[in-house]
């Protein structure tokens, strides 16, 4: 079994890279056009909230930073494999809140889940991890999702921190930028 699945996550981890590499200018139907963050998060719910009886709660702090981000395939991937996960692995509620100041811009993703297991919340955004606690066998997976999202989103120079929430009981994931590399993608 953990032959298989090292198998198919290692040929989902080619697609994806392959789709990415192959015309990283390529251009993806789903986002067409420059966003602001805001914009960017509300559309990538929406593409959730059309399969998913789960539900979404956007907190939007007042928006001092409405500039949009030119069109990045790899952001749009990296913030919806975050918030995709979110969505898989809550029970019913997935919390997103966007701050924004002169300074910097932060996406806070929250759901109300298990949340990461303990014997690797350490290691979350390294490839090929598996917990001893893995309770949902098929929602386990090996990170290789999460590591290309970071991997991704590091390149487009946002920070990105992976804890086990202290509000709510899931995973927590921050993603951060300072909006001088953001806005100059």
């Amino acid at each position: 079994q953990d032959v298989q699945l090292l198998s198919s996550q290692v040929e989902r981890c080619n697609q994806i890279l392959r789709k990415l590499s192959l015309n990283p200018n390529e251009e993806d139907e789903f986002i067409d056009e420059d966003l602001s963050i805001k914009e960017y998060i509300k559309e990538i719910v929406s593409s959730f909230t059309e399969t998913s009886e789960k539900e979404f709660i956007l907190n939007f702090s007042e928006d001092k930073n409405p500039k949009k981000i030119s069109k990045s395939i790899e952001i749009v991937y990296g913030l919806r494999n975050f918030i995709g996960n979110a969505n898989k692995f809550s029970l019913s509620k997935v919390y997103i809140t966007v701050k924004s100041d002169n300074e910097k811009t932060e996406i806070l993703i929250q759901d109300d889940g298990e949340g990461y297991p303990y014997d690797i919340v350490s290691k979350i955004g390294e490839p090929y991890l598996k917990s001893i606690r893995s309770s949902k066998k098929s929602q386990a997976g090996l990170g290789l999702g999460i590591f290309i999202g970071k991997t991704l989103l590091e390149k487009n120079f946002a920070y990105i921190y992976c804890s086990n929430s202290k509000v709510v009981t899931g995973a927590e994931v921050i993603i951060r930028w300072k909006n001088k590399d953001l806005f100059n993608i």
